[in-house]
């Protein structure tokens, strides 16, 4: 635990504020067009560090480690589940503006948002969806099982073509269901994350290995060996703003089918 000199930590908040407004923090003066304070990324940067020292401030400049236990909470844990109780079925909705009306339930300050991919997973984990490439339209979709549309999903076509699709309703059943069920739902779907992740991971070829396999793609060059003749060693492709990005976290992908979007310049302040 630190405890900072809150007159300095107030000049050092009048300084970042002065900065990310792209003015000389000293004079308060604007700064010139080429200066590096009005380049974006700095812009977003010193925003956050302003939050930060904020909160700082707030806190009596007092700043303590975060508990082990507060650190491993996760949305089964925290999530209030007694405000479900005031549910009421409204329509057939899918899955994601069904989330939309359950968090209008939430107090302020406990609004937990919970992706429409953590109710699915579990659901196709269970044996209510699966996916299915579709005749009619030659796309992959989730659509309800024999068991789902006995608890009351369905599907509609939607959109036109050639960019038609499926989308799942769930019915009054189906709603209750997942309020009743919603605890169980939310642990087991971590759980499920859990477990595919150390299995992709498992199955995932070493580092080393999978280097070379990316620099299969790049132009052999020569380079003397050690005997004086010429050897030929791979190097790197060129980059390009088409070029796939590699050895991404699967985090990353699970924010993005949680709907999180990087800035876009992809620095995420």
């Amino acid at each position: 635990m630190s405890t900072y000199d809150l007159k300095r930590l107030e000049v050092a908040i009048q300084y970042i504020r002065r900065m990310s407004d792209g003015k000389n923090p000293v004079t308060n003066r604007p700064a010139p067009e080429n200066e590096v304070l009005n380049n974006m990324n700095v812009h977003r940067c010193l925003k956050f560090i302003d939050e930060v020292l904020s909160d700082v401030h707030k806190s009596g400049g007092t700043v303590g480690m975060v508990s082990q236990r507060a650190l491993k909470q996760s949305v089964s844990e925290i999530f209030p589940y007694e405000a479900l109780v005031q549910y009421r079925y409204l329509q057939d909705q899918q899955i994601s503006y069904f989330l939309k009306q359950l968090e209008e339930y939430l107090p302020e300050g406990q609004k937990i948002p919970v992706p429409a991919t953590t109710i699915t997973l579990w659901m196709r984990e269970n044996g209510y969806l699966e996916k299915k490439v579709l005749g009619d339209t030659g796309k992959e979709n989730s659509v309800p099982t024999i068991k789902g549309e006995e608890l009351g999903l369905y599907s509609e076509k939607a959109g036109t073509y050639p960019n038609e699709y499926y989308r799942v309703f769930y019915n009054e059943k189906a709603q209750r269901f997942i309020i009743d069920n919603f605890r169980r739902i939310l642990t087991e779907s971590e759980e499920i994350r859990d477990r595919n992740r150390r299995e992709k991971k498992k199955d995932a070829p070493p580092r080393s290995a999978r280097q070379s396999a990316h620099s299969i793609g790049g132009r052999p060059s020569t380079d003397a060996g050690t005997d004086g003749t010429a050897g030929v060693r791979p190097q790197a492709p060129e980059a390009s703003e088409y070029a796939p990005v590699q050895d991404l976290p699967q985090e990353y992908y699970d924010m993005l089918a949680d709907g999180w979007a990087p800035s876009d310049d992809g620095v995420p302040w």
